[in-house]
C-alpha cells in the first residue's frame, strides 16, 4: 500500500519474473505449490505493519483471559480433548481483512486460530520475492522489519524444537506429502532437522510415542509439532493408534485443543477488545429480524473457509436445526478495499494475516511475520478466483 513501491513493482513486473519467483519457492521446498502464487506482495510501511501487529496482539490476549478461556475450554468435543494442554497457546493466526482504501487502510478481523500456520513457506516467499524483484535488503516479511530474518528463524527453532535434539521432534500431520501445505513442511524440515510423520503412523508403547516407519522400525518422539487438524480427522473418520486422552513423556509444539480455544467460538466475546472486531452473535442467539445482507453465516469450526456464507438468507438459517445453531456464527460483513492494482488497473482485495508466537517464558504473544491471500472474486478461495490472475498466496513486505 506504499503508492512509489506499487508503481515501480509494476512496472518491474513481468511474466518471466512471476515464474522465476514460482520456480525458486518450488526448489527450495522441493515439490510444487498445492495453490496458486500470487503475482505481487503487498506493501506495507512500517507504521501501519506495526498497528496490526499490536491489534493482533491485543486480541489474542483478550481471548486468553479466564473469562473467555471458560468458553474456550467448554468448545472442546470430549471426543478430541488431547491430554497434557499449556496454559498459553505457543502459535495462533489472526486473520484481517483490510477495508478502507490503499492510503487509509483500516483492519477487521474475520477470524482467529490457536494454530501454526505457514511459518516456513510465508519467509522463504518474503524473501524470494524480494530478491528476484531486487527490492531493497532492509524490507522483509517479518511485521518488524528489523527484526531480521535469522533472528526470526532462532524464534521458530526454539518454539519448534525446543531443548531436544531436532531427530526427536517430529512435524505430525495426516498424510503429510499430499497435503497442499506440504512446502512448509519440507521448509521447515530443511531449516530445523526434524522429521515429518503421519499422525496415522504413531504408537504407543508403555508411556512413549513412537512412528513406525516403512521398514517397521520404532523411531522415538519426543515433542510434536502439530500440524494435524482435527476437523480433517473426524471428516475422514481416522482412528488413531495411541490414546490422546493419556498423558506420555512427549511434549507438544503446538498443542491440539488450542484449536478449539482460540477460534470463532470466542468472536462473539471479543467485540469492544480494539477497533478491529466486528460485531458477531452465534446463531442462536442472534435477532433474525437483522437485515441479513449486512453479514456473513459461518460454521464456528471449519478450516479455509468451508460453509461460509457470504449473503444468507432467512431461508439459509431456518434450514439450520435449531440445535445445530449454537455451532454457526452470524458476524458483520466487512467491505474489502481494493488496496492494490494491478499493470492493467484491475483492483484487488487483501486479507492479512498475523502469524503468532507465543513462547512460555514471555509475558505476551508476538505478532512476528505476515501472510496475505488476495482476491478478486467474493471471496477469499480457489473457488472464488478461478481463472485471474493476481490472486492466491502471498505476503507482505516492509519498509
Amino acid at each position: 500500500m506504499i503508492a512509489e513501491l506499487r508503481k515501480a513493482f509494476n512496472k518491474m513486473f513481468s511474466q518471466q519474473r512471476y515464474q522465476q519467483v514460482t520456480k525458486a519457492l518450488e526448489e527450495a521446498a522441493g515439490c510444487e505449490m498445492g495453490f496458486r502464487i500470487a503475482e505481487t506482495p503487498l506493501f506495507l510501511s512500517r507504521e501501519v505493519a506495526h498497528r496490526v501487529a499490536t491489534l493482533a496482539e491485543e486480541i489474542l490476549l483478550r481471548a486468553l483471559t479466564p473469562e473467555l478461556q471458560q468458553i474456550g475450554k467448554q468448545a472442546i468435543p470430549n471426543k478430541w480433548d488431547f491430554a497434557g494442554t499449556s496454559d498459553k497457546p505457543l502459535f495462533a493466526a489472526v486473520d484481517f481483512a483490510i477495508t478502507g482504501s490503499s492510503t487509509n487502510p483500516e483492519f477487521k478481523l474475520i477470524e482467529l486460530q490457536g494454530f501454526p500456520s505457514l511459518f516456513h513457506y510465508q519467509a522463504e516467499f518474503s524473501e524470494t520475492m524480494r530478491d528476484v524483484y531486487e527490492l531493497p535488503k532492509e524490507m522483509n516479511g517479518l511485521f518488524d522489519p528489523t527484526l531480521g530474518i535469522n533472528t526470526y528463524y532462532d524464534i521458530l527453532k526454539k518454539a519448534i524444537v525446543g531443548s531436544h535434539h531436532p531427530n526427536d521432534v517430529a512435524l505430525v500431520e495426516i498424510d503429510p506429502h499430499h497435503q497442499k501445505t506440504c512446502g512448509d513442511f519440507y521448509l521447515a524440515a530443511k531449516q530445523l532437522g526434524i522429521r515429518i510423520v503421519d499422525i496415522r503412523s504413531i504408537i504407543a508403547k508403555e508411556n512413549l510415542l513412537y512412528s513406525q516407519e516403512t521398514d517397521g522400525s520404532l523411531l522415538l518422539i519426543k515433542r510434536i509439532y502439530n500440524r494435524a487438524i482435527v476437523d480433517e480427522l473426524e471428516r475422514r473418520n481416522i482412528t488413531l493408534q495411541f490414546d490422546i486422552h493419556r498423558e506420555y513423556e512427549v511434549e507438544w509444539a503446538g498443542h491440539p485443543n488450542w484449536y478449539f480455544r482460540i477460534s470463532k467460538v470466542l468472536l462473539p466475546h471479543l467485540v469492544g477488545t480494539n477497533e478491529a472486531v466486528p460485531k458477531a452473535w452465534y446463531l442462536d442467539k442472534a435477532d433474525l429480524s437483522l437485515d441479513l445482507s449486512q453479514f456473513v453465516l459461518k460454521p464456528l469450526f471449519s478450516f479455509a473457509g468451508v460453509g461460509v456464507n457470504i449473503n444468507p438468507t432467512l431461508a439459509d438459517i431456518e434450514a439450520i436445526p435449531q440445535e445445530q445453531r449454537h455451532q454457526w456464527l452470524l458476524q458483520e460483513k466487512v467491505e474489502y478495499a481494493e488496496v492494490i492494482h494491478t499493470p492493467e488497473g484491475n483492483g484487488v482485495r487483501a486479507e492479512l494475516r498475523a502469524l503468532m508466537i507465543w513462547l512460555p517464558e514471555e509475558e505476551k504473544p508476538k505478532a512476528l511475520h505476515t501472510l496475505v491471500r488476495l482476491t478478486r472474486g467474493k471471496m477469499v478461495g480457489v473457488d472464488f478466483n478461478k481463472g485471474l490472475d493476481w490472486v492466491g498466496s502471498s505476503c507482505a513486505l516492509v519498509q
